[in-house]
């Protein structure tokens, strides 16, 4: 199994590649009504299925990870993004999808 390394909640740790968001939360110790938020390059991606292998989504490609409750205090500037909020509710167009990914906020594009 091929694995990589990422930070996570400011921890960095070697992780598999096709490791999903449940394996992830459990094995860092995680409530179960955390939602995994991934930073890669200038996209911030949220993960809404939980059982797909990071390695298939765009959130696999993260170097970064969050893992956030709901009303819980702002860490930072992509946690306190306002599309954030949106992105937690998942798409609004009623289809289903594993992820919701939008532009990270304070880049300039």
């Amino acid at each position: 199994m091929e694995t990589r390394w990422a930070t996570v909640d400011g921890v960095t740790l070697e992780l598999p590649a096709d490791c999903t968001v449940c394996e992830l939360r459990d094995a860092l110790y995680k409530p179960d009504d955390s939602v995994l938020i991934a930073v890669t390059g200038d996209l911030v991606s949220v993960v809404h299925d939980e059982d797909e292998p990071l390695s298939e989504l765009v959130a696999g490609c993260a170097q970064t990870y969050y893992f956030r409750r709901p009303n819980e205090p702002e860490r930072n500037d992509v946690l306190a993004a306002p599309e954030l909020e949106a992105a937690l509710n998942g798409p609004d167009d009623g289809r289903s999808t594993a992820e919701t990914t939008f532009q990270r906020p304070g880049i300039d594009h």
